[in-house]
């Protein structure tokens, strides 16, 4: 055998790797200084050591050197670590594998990392104490898979008990009461009630929150030098509870001095004074400060100064304790709308987003266009979260719209079963899609089932019918109805056709054709001598109606107004045989108040008009009142004109009340609806009612059989309201106030599905 002559004794003829698995071998080779046909150094072996570790691969490393007739051979013997088959966690009652999503970022068939795997442990403990779970403890096992070189990495945990905030102190808090400091934290004090709304459990970034919030609540009392010292949190001997001390230095209260305006003015300095809340003389408040430049910002941007900048320069007057206020304004350059970008939108048609935008491209930039467009596309209820921005266009006379939006599930099936007092069960059932193949259309299916009614809908609504500012809106329905005296069924549609004339403003123009049949009641065996009242027919009717629609939320409204008003006419040239006008008008309006109540009024009159004199109004079509929807704490339509008639045609037949309803009706609502238990959806509400239906005999407010104020039957009372994944669900106490007789129980109670007004 010749040896190569240029191969010394000391030169390695070979690299050779034992004892690896999944590991590549040039993988291995790559890491190592001693190369192969290069002079063995055995100074490097310690950097190959150090380069073969950092590769994460390996439980045991050794470098081996075997003398060959040749040279010599570099041997690396390796034990890998073992593959990671899956992550398990056990004992997570409280918290969600969702919860740790973000959290484990141990990741399948990756190489065993120790230092990962704690610290994976370490943020599953963090995560436990960021949900108020300080005692949780979180172990780790490795199981190996048999015969594979896998294992299973198990996270073990033990929750323990919550810890709650006992007690939260100020320290120094003199002119600020601690109640109203305590009011705008997020961080509670646990109580009895803590078990149901999760109050008093602390949390990190929540508490964090909260000592800025206490800063700021004294900047918006004029307290501009308080200290908020860094909070001392300590825990209790049985780790069960925390109590949280803060300290304060709150400083001097100081007023409002001068206010003045400098720089680029668009309007006059008086005003702009009238457009601001502060007020020279009253106590400084930073809040009302941002108010104001935002309501500075609103002049320019609303003439298209996208980069107006608005500075507030103080004057700090130490002895007199005061502040004088300069606003210096900077307009920059007047900017037109180079295009709008809409993003996000996965499933809804950019047109549907663009129908409802109060800004548009060419034109001058407006601030208050923006803010109307946020408002307008939230208000469709496609998406989760809108935000309308502006970034600089092609140059500095132009900027680009945003509208970022993020889809939510516009698409329902419910499916309920409930119990009411006064209609035994009730359950509903309903299949709906509100953007229907992202055009923004609605259609539905939906039926009820209780004791005393039945129900069944097919409909469609399109608010910008073929992309114009018309609407559309059909409906085909089957519904039967207990009086107690006498059950109206009926069948029949609609079809309608409406117009914005402004933003909140609609008119709408309808025609209904009902099929109605009325049965004795469960009371009664035969027909009812009710002068031709009792009876079957058509009723073929023109409607035209106005809405001013300006609530916040049109399913739960806590702010704006709501005004509506119809005339539905039924004359004999229809074709119906029910001939009548019916008048509608109600008016509802919500008042936002603090600590999340709402106060809600709603005041609604109707009038049917009977238009043959020869031929009396049907009686299924009057008004009967009563009931958790109109009067509460009176049985279910049992407020109405009433009669004495026999229950059969027999000449010993017993003679009953019977109700024939009114051709006039009123009814007024006040509530007050305050949370409860928030989280859940559970609020509460006092309540107070009057309404009456009011007979063809005698006028609005008339009573001639019981003497009630006004000519009202009134009610008080109280009750909870849940908004449950299968829809709000209503229980209330109503105490009626005139009670006509035994019949009307001192405290009744209801329930139903469905919201309220």
């Amino acid at each position: 055998m010749v040896s190569d002559p240029d191969v010394g004794a000391d030169t390695i003829v070979e690299v050779r790797v034992e004892g690896n698995k999944r590991v590549e071998p040039e993988a291995i080779k790559r890491a190592l200084r001693n190369k192969e046909g290069r002079p063995f150094d055995p100074a490097r072996t310690a950097d190959d050591l150090k380069a073969l570790w950092a590769l994460k691969y390996f439980s045991d490393i050794q470098l081996l050197v075997q003398r060959l007739p040749r040279g010599i051979a570099y041997v690396v013997r390796v034990v890998e670590r073992p593959a990671v088959r899956e992550v398990r966690i056990t004992g997570n009652d409280e918290l969600s594998k969702d919860d740790f999503k973000d959290t484990i970022d141990i990741r399948p068939y990756s190489i065993l990392d120790i230092a990962a795997i704690r610290r994976n442990q370490k943020k599953i403990v963090d995560k436990y104490t960021e949900k108020g779970h300080f005692l949780a403890e979180v172990t780790y096992e490795l199981q190996p898979v048999d015969g594979t070189g896998e294992i299973d990495v198990v996270y073990v945990i033990r929750e323990n008990a919550k810890v709650q905030v006992k007690e939260i102190n100020f320290l120094g808090a003199i002119r600020v009461p601690v109640s109203e400091l305590k009011d705008v934290m997020l961080t509670k004090e646990g109580g009895w009630l803590s078990f149901f709304d999760n109050s008093g459990v602390y949390r990190e970034e929540m508490f964090q929150r909260d000592l800025q919030v206490v800063q700021s609540a004294y900047y918006d009392r004029g307290f501009i030098n308080v200290k908020v010292d860094k909070p001392n949190v300590t825990l209790s001997p049985d780790k069960r509870h925390i109590y949280i001390t803060l300290k304060i230095e709150e400083g001097e209260q100081y007023s409002i001095g001068k206010l003045d305006f400098s720089g680029d003015l668009l309007i006059s300095k008086e005003d702009m004074t009238t457009r601001m809340t502060s007020r020279a003389g009253e106590i400084f408040n930073r809040s009302l400060l941002a108010r104001d430049i935002q309501a500075i910002t609103d002049v320019y941007y609303d003439q298209g100064y996208a980069y107006a900048n608005i500075t507030p320069v103080t004057a700090v007057n130490a002895e007199a304790k005061t502040i004088d206020l300069t606003f210096d304004i900077q307009k920059g350059e007047q900017v037109t709308i180079e295009r709008i970008d809409i993003v996000g939108n996965t499933k809804t048609r950019d047109k549907v987003i663009r129908r409802q935008l109060r800004v548009y491209e060419g034109e001058l930039f407006s601030g208050s266009g923006m803010r109307k467009s946020k408002e307008k596309v939230t208000q469709l209820g496609f998406f989760e979260t809108v935000e309308v921005s502006h970034k600089p266009g092609s140059d500095n006379t132009h900027v680009v719209v945003m509208v970022e939006v993020k889809e939510k599930s516009t698409g329902t099936f419910q499916v309920g079963l409930g119990f009411s007092n006064v209609e035994s069960f009730i359950f509903t059932a309903q299949i709906a899609q509100n953007n229907a193949l992202g055009w923004g259309q609605s259609v539905s299916a939906s039926a009820q089932l209780s004791g005393l009614r039945s129900f069944v809908q097919l409909s469609f609504y399109d608010p910008y019918f073929l992309d114009t500012n018309f609407i559309l809106s059909a409906d085909f329905y089957r519904t039967q109805q207990d009086y107690f005296g006498f059950v109206r069924d009926a069948t029949g549609g609609s079809l309608n056709v409406g117009y914005y004339l402004l933003d909140d403003l609609s008119v709408n123009v309808g025609y209904t054709r009902e099929y109605v049949t009325v049965q004795p009641g469960r009371d009664f065996d035969a027909e009812i001598p009710l002068s031709n009242q009792f009876r079957n027919g058509v009723t073929s009717a023109f409607k035209v109606s106005a809405s001013w629609d300006r609530r916040n939320n049109r399913l739960f409204p806590s702010s704006g107004f709501l005004q509506f008003a119809s005339a539905e006419f039924a004359p004999g040239f229809l074709g119906g045989s029910f001939l009548f006008n019916r008048y509608t008008a109600y008016s509802r309006f919500y008042f936002p108040l603090p600590l999340g109540i709402v106060l809600k009024a709603n005041a609604q009159i109707g009038y049917i008009q009977q238009l043959d004199p020869a031929l009396p109004l049907p009686i299924s079509e009057m008004y009967y009142l009563g009931g958790i929807n109109t009067v509460r704490g009176y049985l279910l339509r049992s407020i109405t004109p009433t009669i004495l008639v026999p229950s059969s045609t027999r000449p010993d037949a017993s003679v009953q009340t019977f109700g024939v309803g009114g051709n006039k009706q009123f009814i007024f609502n006040l509530e007050l609806e305050f949370p409860i238990f928030e989280k859940v959806g559970i609020r509460g509400v006092v309540f107070y009612d009057a309404g009456n239906a009011f007979s063809p005999k005698h006028n609005f407010f008339q009573e001639p059989n019981f003497n009630v104020p006004l000519g009202l039957f009134h009610s008080v009372g109280f009750g909870f309201r849940w908004f449950s994944p299968i829809g709000p669900l209503r229980f209330e106490w109503g105490v009626p106030l005139n009670r006509r007789s035994p019949a009307d129980q001192p405290l009744l109670f209801e329930f139903t599905i469905g919201n309220s007004f």
